[in-house]
């Protein structure tokens, strides 16, 4: 069985200085929330999804539930902004006990492919991986997949948020993700509980945040689950909200198709 989680976090702040006061995940693409478009693509591809899980900051529930009505999605809360990781976290005691696999993905990013989403899945179970991410070959890459001399995934990094050199060229997540639940349950809950401080509130990290790809990338190859990154999409599908440009120019692109 397949699940979604989707993240919807953020405060917005490029929007708002733009002044744009809607959440981003619930700006309007396609005539509809943002979020909402997603979770209709998903449900118009060849994958059948069990369950719908999406992650808002306190405060936001309602116009989630307005937002997606009729789409039986649970909306849990992400009580701090504490990454990415720690608000898939959020979401795992509310996975239905039969789910095997998880896509894992942002309310801002409608652009994903369908085909994206379910290539990668394909090879995360032909492959038997833990963690798969849909990639793009393309010049100066935000997060770089590392591959070892035989081309086997060794590792990734964050040019930001970690400081990492950028690569001239280089193979880069697009923000789309399966997980496997053993991966979740072993990897994922492993990182929280080693590294969250209850006391702190925060995590043991330079950010005090817990990431998601990078974090389950170097805790899946130490824990001996597989991890490959698939290079069939393409670099328009990373382009997510963030600006009232980068909606306008989402917006052209829905328009077009």
């Amino acid at each position: 069985m397949l699940a979604a989680v989707l993240l919807c976090g953020g405060k917005g702040s490029r929007m708002m200085a733009g002044g744009v006061t809607t959440h981003k995940p619930l700006l309007e693409v396609g005539g509809m929330p943002s979020t909402r478009f997603v979770i209709e693509g998903l449900l118009g591809g060849n994958l059948e999804f069990s369950q719908f899980i999406v992650v808002v900051p306190p405060g936001r529930e309602k116009e989630y539930e307005e937002a997606l009505s009729g789409l039986e999605c649970r909306i849990v809360v992400q009580e701090c902004a504490l990454g990415t990781g720690n608000a898939v976290y959020e979401s795992l005691e509310h996975l239905l006990a039969p789910i095997e696999h998880v896509y894992v993905s942002f309310g801002t990013q409608p652009l994903v492919r369908t085909e994206t989403i379910e290539g990668s899945l394909d090879v995360h179970i032909q492959q038997d991986l833990g963690f798969t991410l849909a990639t793009v070959i393309m010049d100066n890459p935000y997060a770089p997949l590392l591959r070892d001399s035989e081309g086997v995934v060794c590792g990734s990094i964050e040019t930001h948020l970690e400081g990492a050199e950028m690569p001239e060229n280089g193979e880069t997540n697009i923000g789309a993700y399966w997980v496997s639940r053993s991966a979740l349950d072993v990897v994922l809950r492993g990182l929280h509980d080693e590294l969250y401080d209850i006391e702190k509130g925060r995590y043991a990290t330079n950010s005090g945040e817990l990431g998601f790809p990078n974090e389950m990338v170097r805790g899946c190859l130490t824990a001996g689950l597989g991890v490959d990154g698939v290079p069939i999409a393409t670099e328009i599908e990373m382009m997510g909200i963030k600006t009232p440009e980068t909606l306008d120019a989402i917006r052209d692109v829905v328009g077009v198709e």
